[in-house]
């Protein structure tokens, strides 16, 4: 009986060994380096998390995260503290300070690293150009569009009215970094649109959430002073573009309105159009390069591109304000985000 009890016992072992051997997952451990807790970092990375575990269901993924709090000193101290831990599987950065620390670092160079939400890559000595593959074992995507394709959209809406004279447009921005690459780049590009005279309107870049609040109160006294000169603003991507009520703010103090954000939040709240990576889009784009680099086990070899997803949105109330006609083409864009 002993014989029996104890021959069943060991097929029964056998078999819930066998089973759980059989639903044990492979660990892949990846640390997550935030740059600021504004809306678009936060969600990019909410739904990167989400489609990784989604595309990679074989794999036990576990995700340990950081923020920099908007400080590039903080992000390098966070990435020597991890120096001293074992290397993760992948280092997945996100925005422009938080990058810029993890590229520069001499510490993950063997460790394979991915980026997102980083307007400027190629400004910002991560490749030589887009398309390129980085050198120190990285990649990623920029979420923007190029600056001419946004200046064309911009002016087609312009020139549809027929207008007498150029729209004077402010460039709304902070020294952040993407924010003055962006706004360099459409800057370089002034003079090629009879439409279009654009001039810089900038903050220092302060870190942190009384930062954001300072900086939104001179930008706003900028615009204020500014007033007479301006047709209205171009509300630039980074930290600005993520302030609560700047828009309404701006609206109050000087009668001016965005004719161009790069956010649907912003188009929402009163921006004529606007065009930009959800960051749904954005997350779900990373976490599909995130399974090529895990299953390489190396981000050599892949190149740096520009996102293929972009949304169009458009406020007709705004467009009715300043009596500037919305092209159809732009309303059939728009599908969903058309607002008033």
């Amino acid at each position: 009986m002993t014989k029996v009890w104890f021959s069943f016992f060991f097929a029964l072992s056998s078999m819930v060994w066998g089973t759980t051997a059989a639903l044990a997952k492979e660990r892949l451990d990846l640390i997550v380096l935030e740059t600021l807790p504004v809306p678009i970092v936060a969600e990019s990375r909410t739904e990167f998390e989400k489609e990784l575990v989604r595309i990679m269901p074989d794999y036990e993924i576990n995700v340990t995260s950081y923020n920099a709090e908007g400080s590039e000193v903080r992000a390098k101290e966070i990435l020597a503290e991890l120096a001293l831990k074992p290397a993760p599987d992948l280092i997945v950065s996100i925005a422009t300070l938080a990058t810029r620390a993890l590229n520069a670092s001499e510490e993950f160079i063997d460790t394979p690293k991915l980026f997102m939400a980083v307007s400027a890559p190629v400004e910002e000595g991560i490749v030589s150009a887009i398309g390129a593959v980085s050198e120190r074992n990285m990649t990623g995507e920029s979420h923007v569009l190029d600056a001419k394709v946004k200046l064309d959209m911009l002016d087609g809406v312009l020139r549809a009215s027929n207008p007498m004279s150029p729209f004077t447009i402010g460039l709304v921005h902070s020294t952040y970094p993407s924010s003055s690459n962006l706004v360099n780049q459409l800057l370089a590009l002034n003079n090629d649109y009879k439409n279009i005279n654009l001039v810089a309107v900038s903050t220092p870049y302060i870190e942190g959430d009384d930062g954001l609040v300072e900086m939104t109160d001179n930008i706003i006294g900028s615009l204020q002073q500014k007033a007479n000169e301006l047709d209205g603003y171009w509300l630039s991507s980074g930290p600005l573009a993520e302030a609560k009520g700047l828009v309404e703010k701006v609206k109050n103090a000087s009668g001016l309105l965005p004719l161009f954000a790069e956010s649907i939040a912003t188009v929402k709240e009163g921006a004529l159009i606007g065009v930009v990576s959800e960051p749904a889009s954005i997350g779900k784009s990373a976490a599909r390069k995130a399974k090529l680099i895990l299953e390489k086990k190396s981000a050599r070899g892949i190149p740096v591109n520009k996102m293929d997803k972009y949304t169009v949105a458009v406020n007709v109330s705004t467009a009715i304000k300043l009596q500037l006609p919305i092209p159809s083409n732009y309303l059939r864009l728009s599908k969903k985000h058309v607002y008033q």
